[in-house]
């Protein structure tokens, strides 16, 4: 599946938290860099202490620069090529060209011109390949097995001089787009991203259609878009505006006779960086009220400026600057006033330094509680009283200090990430920011300049914001081409300033104290238990598990302390209870989460089956972090006004559900059928306006009598320690209680050949269905299937999707649980009915028996091996090899050898035992099934799919009775 992201700014990030890492901005080329000293050679690239990886930058003769990375521990090889073209250099007639461009390089080249030879021969060797396409660049990437890395080069390079464009598959692909136009399209993000352009000068590029569907990318009168196509292609895909990267296990040498041989190939036809040059924004787009219909029960006060492109600035980091004290949930801060008030369940902040090509954004979130909505006019003036405050007092040093303490800590302890995507980090950045500091742009802040953050603070004014108003009762006179938003536009009046600058009297508002959670120890413990944790209790109530690196040494770990109960899933009352609970606990943290997030840990709070706390990131102030978490908990009593306002954001949630994506329902319904302790929506809302303050009260009792405790550390820690973690929970858990074994929540578990089918009507347009077999786990089978979606993925992509065109998202994946074996086919299409998209499923399957039998040896063993190489792979980071032991942990398989297991099975799997997993899937009698159907409005005529013997599901709580054990 290629993901394309359109509408989407470069690095705009939305920032729950103090974190500025990943919310920096970037740089164009052609603004002077604020940095203390320049480099005198752009091939010293600035890498954390941590990392010991090779780095070089190299400029090809044809002016393409790479930066190449050289990591022998590494399994799988990444390149990653960015074109300095985006959405915004695509014609207006066209909107979606660029993003329609990106999907028809994929479709072969003169040297393979094999339609879908390109995805097949990337998944045969373990492989992955994406793109997307954004304002101002578009982003290729892939990544495979090392051995086959050449191969992939000389395919992958192809693409940027000789892709074949073929007029043939023209259809195809604007059917693609436009299905994925159509998937995504319902979602209010998608349709604000549209909006904001709307709102703006309509002679930038930022106004324009940049999804692309059927009715834009067609023949014009005047001009064909095939030519369109090619115009684009041959102007824009020049190697001067080309930036690559490549990581891979060989020596920096070995890759830059890659690079040259591949990379090398592509044209300089020196065009010039393109520029966008129009304002983004007259006066008469600014100081406004938009008022927004959303399509969700979405409510919220959005704040979005425009503000002077900065990018150059990264190294002095004044947006970072502004947002870590306008985001701040400090204890009298904007974010903490409106909480503590119950007028606002959260609020963040985005912002892209050149997100406009010549300009920049600066945007500020808040999800307003049914309080907050009844009372913008308050939320809004207390918003201006702080921003007031900050203009005037807020560029201190002090938080300079903290931000760069922050920054250098993660910068020092840098973990690697999966090299796909640090491959496509970096072509990506080297699109803004100069080589020395591609890798370190994110964490550089090498000096206080208060006037840069002055100058950005001194931007955000109602003079140069456009306000959005966002809920179902907005006024609206004005339609959206290609979208379902409706919207309004006002000035924003003198009288209503006047109204926001009197409410602002009652707001007392302080700029954000000291952290105190900031690690000062990075001492490490002394490794024991490298080979798989180790059991430290087991006590009738208790255990405790600890584990450490055998791969990293990090001052980092992760806790979970558990209090396992079947209270919270025993009835759809508690589970409602829970869920608000869960609300509650998780606003009245958001200030210690926060904190932490600034000190580089996290802090997470769940109720699922039973209450978990889990702490994450530097092990020196865990301890402190937690206890602080669990004596919360344990005073935490929810007000009667926040009770209702987490009762009326449950209902909304609930509703807004069925507007989301359809994917995204398609997923979690099938979860809530299976999972048998799960209760429908009806049944959870019927339970809502009943429950009191004294049912939640007694809830957190209750999970205390009840608790099991579970505790599970990797990490940065020693026994002592953990005991002491323990004793935060131990201490608190009443003498008398009551536990039991483990709670797991019971899951769905047909016979052999009995079939579960649910049908249900959806609000969207398209049709969805998931088909899922489902079987005792075994190791052979789990194998088996794990091979046979290497193969017949690409196959199944390339004949529904690319040569049939029914739907963007199509697939075939396999799973496991800790007793079952789940494979499921999956699709989501604005094209065919149900019925028939099950039918041409149907007919794929059955042709594929066939397909299957003729796999050569040759190509099963790459198949085999590439999926042995994913398990074996050594890990890139402390969670990702912690992973395979927190799942095990909590499947309660203590012996943790899920992995060995597997990696045992695949090297004894057989091509027969593949052949025979597929014909048992297709005779339908080995494994107990599970269809879901969702039809959309487009399709309300047309009959569901059929199964023979099928059992429909009408109601999901009487069905669960039926199956409990």
């Amino acid at each position: 599946m290629i993901l394309c992201k359109p509408r989407s700014s470069k690095l705009a990030m939305l920032v729950t938290g103090t974190l500025l890492v990943a919310a920096c901005g970037t740089v164009s080329q052609s603004q002077k860099v604020e940095i203390s000293t320049l480099p005198e050679t752009q091939s010293a690239i600035v890498k954390s202490p941590m990392d010991t990886r090779e780095y070089s930058s190299i400029v090809l003769a044809n002016q393409l620069e790479v930066v190449l990375v050289s990591d022998p521990s590494i399994e799988k090889s990444a390149a990653a090529l960015s074109v300095g073209v985006g959405s915004f250099q695509e014609p207006k007639e066209f909107g979606g060209l660029a993003h329609y461009l990106e999907h028809m390089l994929f479709l072969g080249t003169k040297t393979y011109p094999e339609v879908g030879d390109y995805s097949e021969f990337v998944s045969r060797n373990g492989g992955t390949q994406n793109a997307y396409t954004q304002l101002d660049h578009t982003n290729y990437m892939v990544a495979v097995n090392n051995d086959a890395f050449a191969e992939a080069l000389k395919r992958f390079s192809g693409f940027f001089y000789e892709a074949t464009l073929d007029e043939h598959y023209a259809d195809k692909e604007r059917n693609a787009v436009h299905s994925e136009w159509s998937m995504k399209g319902p979602n209010d993000w998608v349709i604000l991203g549209q909006l904001d352009g709307l709102t703006l000068n309509q002679d930038h590029p930022i106004s324009q259609f940049n999804w692309g569907n059927l009715t834009s990318l067609a023949d014009k009168p005047d001009n064909k878009l095939q030519d369109a196509l090619l115009n684009l292609y041959h102007t824009y895909y020049s190697a001067n505006l080309m930036k690559a990267a490549m990581i891979s296990n060989l020596p920096l040498a070995d890759m830059e006779k890659l690079a040259r041989e591949y990379f090398g190939k592509i044209p300089n036809k020196n065009t010039p960086a393109p520029k966008v040059t129009v304002p983004v924004a007259n006066t008469d787009n600014l100081k406004k009220i938009i008022h927004y219909v959303p399509q969700a029960e979405m409510k919220q006060l959005r704040m979005s400026f425009v503000i002077e492109n900065n990018a150059a600035q990264f190294a002095v980091k004044p947006n970072g600057f502004v947002n870590y004290i306008l985001n701040n949930e400090m204890p009298g801060t904007l974010a903490s006033t409106l909480r503590d008030a119950g007028l606002s369940e959260g609020l963040y902040t985005s912002y892209d330094a050149d997100e406009y090509g010549n300009a920049g954004s600066f945007t500020l979130y808040i999800d307003l509680t049914e309080t907050g909505l009844q009372n913008r006019d308050r939320v809004m003036a207390a918003v201006l009283k702080y921003l007031e405050l900050l203009r005037n007092k807020g560029v201190d040093k002090k938080y300079f200090s903290e931000i760069k303490q922050s920054l250098s800590n993660s910068f020092r302890f840098k973990e690697k990430t999966n090299d796909y995507n640090y491959a496509m980090q970096i072509a990506a950045d080297l699109q803004h920011v100069p080589t020395h500091y591609v890798l370190s742009s994110n964490y550089e802040y090498q000096r206080f300049n208060p006037q840069a953050a002055q100058r950005v603070l001194d931007q955000l004014t109602l003079d140069n914001a456009r306000i959005f108003y966002i809920d179902k009762n907005q006024p609206s006179d004005s339609g959206m081409e290609y979208f379902a938003g409706k919207y309004a536009v006002e000035d924003i009046s003198a009288q209503t300033i006047e109204v926001w600058r009197d409410l602002g009297s009652e707001f007392a508002l302080n700029l954000p104290r000291a952290n105190n959670l900031m690690p000062e120890n990075f001492d490490l413990v002394k490794a024991q238990y490298t080979d798989k944790p180790k059991q430290l209790v087991n006590e009738p109530g208790y255990s405790a598990f600890l584990g450490h690196s055998a791969n990293f040494e990090q001052p980092k770990g992760r806790v979970t302390l558990d209090l396992n109960s079947s209270l919270s899933k025993s009835s759809a009352r508690n589970q409602v209870s829970a869920e608000l609970l869960n609300r509650g606990l998780n606003q009245s943290l958001t200030e210690l989460q926060n904190e932490a997030a600034g000190g580089g840990m996290g802090l997470g709070v769940s109720l699922y089956n039973g209450l978990s706390i889990t702490a994450t990131g530097f092990s020196d102030k865990q301890g402190e972090l937690l206890s602080q978490a669990v004596k919360h908990i344990l005073a935490y009593n929810m007000t009667l006004s926040d009770l209702a306002n987490y009762k009326a954001a449950f209902k909304s949630d609930m509703i807004s559900k069925k507007k989301g994506i359809l994917l995204n329902q398609l997923f979690p319904k099938f979860s809530q059928l299976v999972i048998l302790d799960e209760y429908s929506d009806e049944a959870l809302l019927a339970e809502v306006d009943a429950i009191t303050l004294a049912d939640l009260t007694e809830l957190k009792i209750q999970l205390l009598k009840q608790a099991n405790l579970r505790v599970f550390a990797y990490g940065n820690y020693d026994e002592a320690q953990i005991a002491k973690l323990s004793s935060l929970i131990l201490s608190e858990l009443p003498a008398d209680r009551q536990f039991s074994d483990v709670y797991e929540s019971p899951r769905l578990n047909p016979k052999a050949g009995q079939v579960y089918n649910w049908q249900e009507d959806v609000e969207l347009a398209d049709i969805a269905l998931v088909k899922a077999y489902i079987s005792e786990r075994n190791d052979k089978d789990n194998a088996a299937a794990n091979v046979l979606s290497q193969l017949l993925q690409p196959a199944l992509f390339k004949q529904i999707r690319t040569e049939e065109q029914l739907a963007y998202a199509v697939g075939f994946f396999s799973q496991t649980n800790k007793t079952q074996m789940l494979t499921a086919f999956y699709i989501q299409s604005p094209a065919k009915g149900l019925a028939e998209v099950d039918a041409r499923i149907n007919t794929f399957r059955a042709n594929y028996v066939a397909e299957l039998a003729k796999v050569s040896a040759e190509e099963f063993a790459t198949t085999k091996n590439s999926v042995l190489i994913s398990l074996t792979q050594p890990p890139k980071n402390l969670n990702e090899e912690m992973g395979e032991y927190l799942g095990d942990w909590r499947d309660q398989n203590y012996a943790f050898d899920s992995r060995s297991r597997i990696i045992a099975a695949v090297q004894a799997v057989s091509l027969q035992d593949v052949i025979d997993l597929y014909n048992k899937l297709q005779d339908g009698k080995s494994f107990g099934q599970v269809m879901i159907q969702m039809r959309g409005t487009q399709f309300a005529e047309q009959d569901f799919a059929s199964i023979k013997d099928a059992i429909t599901v009408i109601d999901i709580d009487a069905f669960h009775q039926q199956q409990k054990p």
